[in-house]
């Protein structure tokens, strides 16, 4: 009878401490410091500010080590902005510092997820730019796109158009620390030489395309898996 109250009591602390580190980790979207959103007009626009168009399920990791997830986001690429919904539907811009955030959505009948994190820098970025991470561990291969909005008026007339232009660059990080190549075999194995031979024989022996996001990122994961 004793050993099953023990047990019994000690079921009920696991409890109790798993609870208040939930509390701890998942509070409400509510609670986090952001700023109303000016909305862009799409109608008109070229292109789209956004990752992604319509808003999807994702989840943010503060630098305080924070954890909001099952939220409605989107990501604004010419602002580096999160964007969600407020506790009555307003849209919000996130002014907390965020060191992860996943944003999953349906493209091509596929559940697509992607991760973009913050704290890298060199060769032209700074730590609190947002990169998606296309491969992970020792070895990191980073993208950052960035948009811009153009303004144009054709000669003889009076209507503006809008325009969303992006800008996609690659980056291989060691640490924090991000080293910018081009989508190319010698530019990659320049970023990570030291396994060169390696490397070498499974782009050849797999047919790999440097040029596709995909292959660059099997690079780097076989790179981390020596």
């Amino acid at each position: 009878m004793k050993t099953a109250v023990i047990r019994f009591g000690l079921s009920m602390l696991a409890i109790c401490l798993f609870s208040a580190n939930a509390e701890a980790q998942f509070t409400h979207t509510n609670n986090m410091e952001a700023r109303p959103v000016h909305e862009y007009n799409t109608i008109t626009m070229i292109g789209s500010p956004y990752l992604y168009k319509d808003w999807a399920k994702g989840s943010l990791t503060l630098k305080n080590g924070t954890v909001y997830q099952g939220i409605d986001l989107m990501y604004d690429q010419v602002k580096d902005a999160i964007i969600f919904k407020g506790k009555n539907g307003e849209l919000r811009e996130l002014l907390e510092p965020v060191q992860e955030f996943k944003i999953g959505y349906i493209e091509n009948s596929q559940q697509v997820e992607r991760t973009f994190r913050s704290g890298y820098s060199g060769d032209g970025v700074t730590a609190n730019v947002f990169m998606e991470v296309l491969a992970d561990g020792q070895v990191a291969l980073l993208k950052r796109t960035s948009k811009k909005i153009f303004d144009r008026k054709q000669y003889s007339s009076a209507t503006i158009e809008r325009e969303v232009q992006e800008n996609e660059d690659y980056y291989i990080a060691k640490g924090d620390k991000a080293v910018k190549v081009k989508k190319s075999k010698s530019s990659l194995l320049a970023a990570i030489p030291d396994k060169k031979d390696y490397l070498e024989t499974y782009i050849k022996s797999n047919a790999l395309n440097l040029r596709d996001d995909s292959d660059m990122a099997k690079l780097v994961a076989y790179y981390n898996s020596l």
